[in-house]
């Protein structure tokens, strides 16, 4: 039995195709829509490992609201020479979150284009990118292999078009999803670009001649693929494009351009009205640069900015949003709030937990507008594939739609814009791929 495997930023699904019927596999018992896992993976002081939803709720239950508490912990000696006295055994300590009962990884797959993320700590036991990622493949393998009763064959994974734009980093990035595909055992693995199995899931029921251009546009990255149909179950690829912009950056907008002042963004200290470090709020980038904040020397800068500082509210906030791990939760309320704004004018954000208490009001204009930059890369990706192709906006007769970052608004509006909204469907926006990655899987078996 072969498998096809969307591996996504956010959520991953996985699908079998026997030439007739789709059937997508419940990866995630736990989760409201089986079929549909968060690429989440949790991390015990024991070194158990849990994914999905149960991962998200194992962090929750044991680190949210969780005062993060620092101890010198003895890990071992060093041979040190001084030039006055020879060598001489030291001893080494470092402070370390003593109550953590674990780490929870989210957006791994973004790290894959992330040369500084080589390795981590967790708990004692260092774990490269490819490990970790490796551990996530297995445990869905083992899942996939219950629901269907038997082994798994093969595999057919997707990947987007470009991890980066820089050609260097493309490919390291995808060699090690390849050796953490051969770290989980995986077996007969190959790869297929993402866009192109949400074409292939289309072109099963295409019946009449035409060009179609996929707009996969996912947590990490945004992809498109243009391809022709000749209505009999021939195709013909005909371009492909992508940029590193996905709903997670789209996310990371609303925190930094909506949310920093109510975590000090503006305060000054002490009587010369020095300006609070920009590079400590720097940190609320991502939820999980949030945690390096707990380290001692960034909550010293806190605690005396608390002390001396103009806005003493909004910085113990920002203490609090650190000390007692409220990065997850604020991220989730951030994603919550831009899927509102798909079908409202106006949201509120609200975060009310700690000494945190806001309530953000957002417009959707002014969510547009901090996505405008985002909006722009993504039109000169499409813009390229159409040049790669040798087509104009009219020449494709259906733009797809999939991921879940393609029902925003002002993406919908841009593709209609360009290519006329009576072209515009909406596939499965989070199974779509894996659909299509079934379908290449069975043709290659």
């Amino acid at each position: 039995m072969r498998v096809g495997l969307d591996f996504g930023t956010t959520n991953s699904s996985a699908a079998v195709y026997d030439g007739e019927r789709l059937t997508l596999l419940p990866l995630d018992q736990a989760n409201a829509s089986p079929s549909i896992m968060r690429s989440t993976l949790f991390m015990t002081r024991e070194g158990a490992a849990y994914i999905g939803r149960e991962a998200i709720e194992r962090f929750t239950e044991g680190n949210v609201g969780r005062e993060v508490e620092y101890e010198w912990r003895y890990i071992g000696d060093a041979e040190v020479t001084f030039a006055e006295f020879g060598t001489v055994q030291q001893a080494l300590y470092v402070k370390v979150d003593a109550n953590a009962p674990g780490r929870l990884f989210q957006s791994l797959k973004t790290g894959l284009r992330d040369k500084s993320f080589t390795r981590t700590n967790v708990f004692g036991t260092y774990y490269t990118l490819e490990e970790l990622i490796a551990i996530v493949l297995r445990m869905v393998l083992e899942r996939a292999e219950a629901a269907l009763g038997r082994k798994v064959t093969g595999m057919v994974v997707g990947r987007p078009v470009h991890y980066s734009l820089d050609p260097k980093i493309d490919a390291l990035a995808f060699e090690r999803m390849r050796a953490a595909c051969e770290l989980a055992g995986l077996p007969e693995v190959t790869f297929l670009e993402e866009p192109t199995a949400a074409a292939l899931s289309y072109a099963r029921t295409a019946t009449r001649e035409q060009r179609v251009l996929v707009f996969d546009f996912g947590g990490g990255t945004l992809d498109v693929t243009i391809m022709g149909l000749d209505g009999r179950g021939g195709r013909e690829f005909l371009a492909t494009d992508g940029v590193p912009v996905g709903g997670d950056l789209l996310d990371q907008r609303i925190v930094m351009g909506r949310l920093l002042r109510h975590f000090g963004e503006g305060a000054t200290l002490g009587p010369r009205r020095l300006p609070f470090p920009s590079h400590v709020l720097d940190h609320l980038s991502e939820w999980q640069t949030i945690i390096e904040l707990t380290q001692p020397h960034y909550l010293n800068i806190i605690e005396e900015a608390i002390a001396i500082g103009d806005r003493p509210k909004e910085l113990r906030a920002l203490r609090s949003l650190v000390r007692q791990n409220y990065g997850l939760p604020m991220y989730e309320a951030v994603e919550g709030a831009k899927v509102r704004l798909s079908d409202a004018a106006e949201t509120v954000l609200s975060m009310h937990v700690g000494e945190i208490a806001f309530d953000e009001r957002i417009p959707r204009w002014d969510f547009e507008r901090l996505i405008g930059p985002d909006v722009r890369a993504v039109e000169r990706c499409i813009d390229r594939a159409l040049a790669a192709g040798g087509l104009g906006p009219d020449q494709i007769d259906v733009v797809l739609r999939t991921g879940g970052s393609s029902r925003v608004p002002r993406f919908v509006k841009m593709l209609a814009a360009k290519f006329g909204a009576d072209k515009l469907q909406e596939m499965d926006v989070f199974t779509g791929v894996a659909s299509g990655l079934a379908v290449a899987a069975h043709e290659r078996g």
